[in-house]
């Protein structure tokens, strides 16, 4: 009987033991202001360590890139807050972009589509590069590709985040009557994260580009105009 009683008393001791220990999760502060949550799955004593957040992510950092390592508890409250989903600390980063150009001024609307790679160098501030193609809706069948830096800034690290977007390239025309020249897009949006990588991004902006137009006029004959045609732009993105 007291073996009995010695050997349910260890099993209970035990069980209690491994419960607290899943409770726990190892937490990363991060010189930058990041904080990240999960499993350290690899370390290499004073130069890097790895590791895997509850979602399957795994990130790799200096060790000059952290200011503290802690183990703390993992409660359904803590993990379902605003650490949950933030902004990917650093590395890779791109983004898809599809929506409509109200025109204001010069030719009507267009449809736009956008590709950004480049990196993300914090949870705030992204800086990339991108190609696009505007197909324009005014009955001319002009078709633009512009070509732009990228930089986005959210202004919070939190699972829904509004940014500020700002691209600045050269568009340039495949139509042979039309040539491109310098555009300027700002944008205001939000991102609403879907995960430590991913967001779904919606946001309005202006769009001011330049173009040359050249062609010919019965009643005025040869022609050579410039241009300067905006746009409200409405797009719907995908971050990865």
């Amino acid at each position: 009987m007291k073996k009995f009683l010695l050997v349910c008393l260890v099993a209970l001791v035990s069980s209690t033991g491994f419960a607290q220990n899943s409770n726990l999760q190892d937490v990363i502060y991060l010189k930058n202001g990041s904080v990240i949550r999960g499993a350290i799955i690899e370390q290499v004593p004073g130069e890097s360590l790895k590791i895997e957040t509850r979602d399957g992510n795994i990130f790799v950092y200096q060790m000059d890139e952290i200011s503290k390592m802690t183990r703390e508890h993992n409660s359904i409250s803590s993990y379902s807050g605003s650490n949950r989903l933030s902004a990917k600390s650093a590395g890779y980063a791109g983004s898809i972009e599809a929506g409509y150009g109200i025109g204001v001024s010069g030719y009507g609307g267009r449809f736009e589509f956008d590709v950004v790679n480049g990196y993300q160098f914090n949870p705030y501030f992204y800086l990339g590069f991108g190609i696009g193609v505007n197909v324009w809706t005014n009955g001319s069948d002009i078709v633009t590709l512009p070509f732009f830096a990228h930089l986005r800034a959210n202004f919070m690290d939190r699972p829904v985040s509004p940014f500020f977007a700002l691209s600045a390239g050269y568009n340039v025309s495949v139509t042979s009557d039309v040539k491109g020249g310098f555009m300027v897009e700002p944008a205001l949006g939000v991102a609403f994260r879907t995960s430590n990588r991913n967001a779904v991004t919606l946001g309005i902006g202006y769009s001011g580009q330049r173009y040359k137009e050249e062609g010919y006029r019965y009643y005025y004959g040869y022609y050579d105009e410039t241009l300067w045609i905006s746009a409200i732009r409405i797009k719907v993105g995908f971050t990865f």
